[in-house]
Formats: C-alpha cells, sequence, structure tokens
C-alpha cells in the first residue's frame, strides 16, 4: 500500500485546500480503492464502500470532507493522497502559476455554486445535493420528457449550463485525455447526425 500519509508540497497543498471538488462529489460520484484497503479504511469511508464489477470504490461526497478534508494527517484511503488532478499536473509542469489556478477554482466554485442554487430555487428542494446528484436528477427528469410534456426551459438551461459546467471541469480539473475523448466524441455525434 502507498504512503498513506503523503504530504503535497505546501503550494499544492493550497490548490487542494482551496479546492476539494475530487472530494465533494462536483467531479466524481465514486473513488477507486486499492484492493486489500476496504476492512482497514476510516469508519466513514468504509460505511460507504462497496464492490462493483470485482473492484472496490467508496461513494462521494466524503463525510470526512467538510470545506477541507478533516483527516489529511491520518490513515485514509491511498486514492487521497495519490490522485492528482489535472491543475495539479499543471501547475507542477509550470503551465499555470499558483494565482491562476486558484482562479479556476474559484471560478468554478462560483458557477457550480450558481447551478446548484438554481436547481433548488426551481425545484424548491433546500436539500443539499453535489453537482454529480444534480446531474442523475437533470438525466432522469430528460428521460421522462416527452413531446406532450418536454422538459422546461428553465430546466433546459439548467442542464445547458451544467454541460458547460462539466466540460470545464474535464477541460481544467480532469485528464487532458478526458477533455480530448469528450471532444472526438462531440465532433463523432456531430458527424453522425449529419448522415
Amino acid at each position: 500500500m502507498a504512503d498513506l500519509l503523503h504530504t503535497a508540497p505546501e503550494e499544492e497543498q493550497s490548490i487542494c485546500v482551496t479546492c476539494g471538488f475530487c472530494c465533494d462529489g462536483t467531479l466524481f460520484a465514486h473513488a477507486c480503492l486499492n484492493q486489500g484497503e476496504r476492512g482497514h479504511l476510516p469508519a466513514k469511508i468504509e460505511a460507504e464502500s462497496f464492490t462493483e464489477d470485482g473492484s472496490d470504490y467508496f461513494r462521494l461526497p466524503c463525510h470526512y470532507f467538510m470545506s477541507k478534508c478533516s483527516i489529511y494527517d491520518r490513515r485514509r484511503a491511498d486514492v487521497c493522497s495519490s490522485y492528482r488532478c489535472q491543475l495539479l499536473k499543471d501547475f507542477a509542469a509550470g503551465k499555470v502559476t499558483l494565482n491562476d489556478a486558484l482562479g479556476v477554482i474559484s471560478d468554478a466554485m462560483n458557477m457550480r455554486d450558481r447551478l446548484l442554487e438554481q436547481y433548488r430555487k426551481m425545484s424548491d428542494n433546500g436539500a443539499v445535493i453535489t453537482f454529480r446528484q444534480l446531474l442523475t436528477v437533470l438525466g432522469t427528469l430528460q428521460k421522462g420528457a416527452t413531446e406532450k410534456e418536454p422538459l422546461s426551459i428553465g430546466y433546459e438551461m439548467l442542464l445547458a449550463g451544467c454541460n458547460i459546467f462539466e466540460a470545464l471541469m474535464i477541460k481544467n480539473l480532469r485528464s487532458a485525455d478526458d477533455f480530448e475523448k469528450m471532444m472526438t466524441k462531440s465532433k463523432d455525434d456531430q458527424i453522425s447526425t449529419k448522415h
């Protein structure tokens, strides 16, 4: 098992502590566990762990994430210290400055929070919901829409905003490969609809 108490360089820590998208349900609905980690994890992670198709995971948002990781200095899942988003990779490679990275995070948080607030107002649902959960809700609404009862323009606009936000997350925080795959798929979809 990798060093579970690995501490990132101070400037990288400031990016992670400011962000938390990999922990709070913005980027991912679940996190991967290494073989043998289950049974040796902090209680709240263990409670959210599951196995699917022979691989182990835990559901996000992480219950130890409270605006930042509350167990950063303790034993936790390996992915918690080994995952490096594209923004961290770009920062380490000198492609973005610390201020640029913090600006990307701030802009993304503001956009995500506006989308979540828009959903709360439209749905009259005051419950806390993550971005990944919002995508699931909107997908369900979209599937249930019919020609006679289409999705309201408000939900269509919210869905469009979520798609833009998702593309920005893939471009700036997930891997460059994810962004390329999304863009290639989008181009392939456009070509197939023209024939």
